[in-house]
């Protein structure tokens, strides 16, 4: 039997939907807490328990619309099961940062999972979310980020066998997961990653399926990539049940070979001057093809050309066309498969 749903203080009764605080106390000077909005939203009938979030790096909104949308469309009468949802790093998210200033840890608060309560202040933020929303509550999570300006959207997962002990059923999950959120990009982890510890990566090794949409674009809100996120959102919600709808795809999705040494995909100049690509993200290209030049600013002509290192997809390209010798300006992941739906 469904029952309510109780976080920290907060109780959500059947049928109904909730807002509250995760407290971080007595880690200011002045001796003031943090606060860490969450949001539950508690459905009618039995279902899975899906948890969502958005912004552990500050700046990377897009996929807070795309949530406000679902949420707003959303009939707690009809919805089987729950979501849970947090604004995981509330300071950095008011700074307009992509880390904390209080706590720059690099690469930010996605590499300190589970956390830790006697740690530095992410640590303690992240633990905060792990053991209220995460931990032994969760079903499945849904962890949302912002790519490069110019990227596409792209969702990143993981392989069986990279994590000892994730079992292949959750490695399935996460996968379907994945293709059915509807980006035409799949990054899919098949070495360890080396970054630390990610919410994605340690909810995982906890058996809870998990991806990383990448929506891309600035930090603002991109209309074409917030609707891909909502319409992903809506997606795997149809897809588990929880939600009635029809699952819209691309026709075709391309799965790509995720590597933790990223210079080993990377297009470089050879020579310092300006880039000029003759590619554009999503194109196929062989190794050794040209990706573009290098031209003079001094003379206009041209003095050198930039190749393909793999047979892959152009999957990034350097916004400032000012490079110096040995920069990589573009990268092209190997193509593992395609999907055509």
């Amino acid at each position: 039997m469904k029952k309510s749903i109780n976080v920290g203080s907060t109780t959500v009764a059947l049928g109904t939907s909730d807002h509250g605080i995760l407290s971080v106390p007595n880690v200011f000077a002045d001796g003031m807490s943090v606060e860490i909005p969450f949001m539950i939203l508690n459905g009618a009938h039995d279902g899975p328990r899906l948890h969502v979030q958005v912004a552990q790096h500050g700046v990377e909104i897009n996929g807070l619309e795309a949530i406000r949308r679902v949420f707003s469309e959303i009939k707690l009468d009809n919805l089987k099961g729950a979501i849970t949802y947090c604004l995981p790093n509330p300071i950095a998210f008011r700074e307009s940062r992509t880390v904390m200033s209080y706590d720059d840890i690099p690469g930010g608060m996605n590499r300190v999972w589970p956390g830790n309560p006697r740690g530095s202040l992410t640590n303690r933020m992240v633990h905060e979310i792990w053991t209220n929303l995460i931990k032994g509550k969760a079903e499945y999570l849904i962890d949302f980020h912002t790519g490069r300006r110019n990227a596409p959207v792209w969702v990143f997962y993981e392989a069986h066998g990279v994590s000892p002990g994730v079992s292949k059923d959750v490695a399935d999950k996460s996968e379907r997961m994945a293709r059915v959120f509807g980006a035409e990009m799949l990054y899919l982890e098949t070495e360890a990653y080396g970054g630390g510890n990610t919410c994605r990566g340690v909810a995982v090794d906890n058996g809870i399926p998990g991806i990383v949409p990448e929506i891309g674009g600035a930090s603002h809100f991109d209309p074409d990539h917030v609707n891909i996120a909502y319409q992903g959102l809506k997606n795997i919600m149809i897809d588990l049940g929880m939600i009635q709808g029809k699952i819209e795809l691309p026709k075709k999705q391309i799965v790509l070979k995720w590597v933790m040494r990223s210079e080993e995909i990377a297009a470089v100049a050879p020579k310092g001057g300006v880039f000029l690509p003759k590619v554009k993200i999503g194109d196929k290209i062989s190794i050794g093809d040209a990706i573009g030049i290098i031209y003079s600013p001094r003379t206009f002509k041209e003095i050198a050309e930039v190749v393909s290192p793999k047979t892959g997809v152009i999957f990034s390209i350097i916004e400032n066309p000012i490079v110096v010798a040995g920069q990589p300006v573009a990268q092209v992941p190997e193509i593992i498969k395609e999907i055509i739906n």
